[in-house]
């Protein structure tokens, strides 16, 4: 991950922004899998409004050479901070398609996954073909959003500043800039999708919790 020298008034606004992005629609489904998911066109939809309010904007620049094609995102704040990331995947044949229409797929695939990864957005079932828990199912009919319906029925900020590191330190004790850092690896580790169901729950939990924490030492709620 690239980022501004400092990133203090961009992680605030994204912290507000997390709070108030509505549940992206599951508009799609995956032929093979047969599991929904947000298209790209859904998550910019659903996401973009609430950017805009919060002073925050997101570019995505297309890269490729040698059978590589990627795609770098920029979080940009009207303060004129930012953070990046880039993620690429090699093109390969498929059947029907030439390698133009191969590459486009694969880059809207990965703005699609870097997009909801940059921003904490939930765009995608499990790929195992597991349901979602009766909550978010509910938190989606009711149009609210997930961590309202499930979140704060199950982890409080006492849960959350008690949740540990790899190396057993605690969230409620580290600084903000350490959680900023601790967040971009663990949404980056879910942007590479190499996780099984269970290590992407785990994952998902820990972020809602640093995350939680987050917002509180910002807001000097703790």
């Amino acid at each position: 991950m690239n980022k501004s020298e400092s990133i203090q008034n961009l992680a605030a606004a994204l912290s507000k922004a997390q709070a108030e992005f509505p549940v992206i629609k599951f508009d799609s489904v995956n032929p093979f899998l047969k599991n929904s998911y947000a298209s790209l066109g859904a998550v910019i939809a659903g996401s973009r409004p609430v950017l805009a309010k919060n002073g925050l904007a997101v570019t995505q620049l297309t890269f490729g050479e040698d059978g590589v094609v990627g795609v770098e995102t920029m979080l940009l704040h009207s303060s004129g901070e930012w953070i990046s990331d880039r993620v690429s995947m090699q093109v390969g044949e498929e059947r029907g398609k030439s390698s133009a229409q191969v590459a486009g797929s694969i880059v809207t695939y990965l703005r699609r996954y870097s997009l909801a990864s940059i921003l904490g957005i939930y765009a995608d079932e499990d790929g195992d073909g597991n349901k979602p828990a009766p909550a978010e199912l509910k938190a989606r009919e009711e149009n609210k959003p997930v961590e309202d319906a499930s979140v704060s029925e199950t982890m409080t900020i006492e849960d959350a500043c008690k949740t540990t590191t790899s190396q057993n330190k605690q969230y409620g004790s580290m600084t903000i800039d350490g959680l900023k850092a601790m967040l971009s690896a663990m949404h980056k580790k879910l942007a590479n999708n190499e996780l099984t169901p269970e290590e992407k729950a785990e994952v998902e939990r820990k972020i809602k919790a640093a995350q939680m924490v987050l917002n509180a030492k910002v807001n000097k709620e703790i």
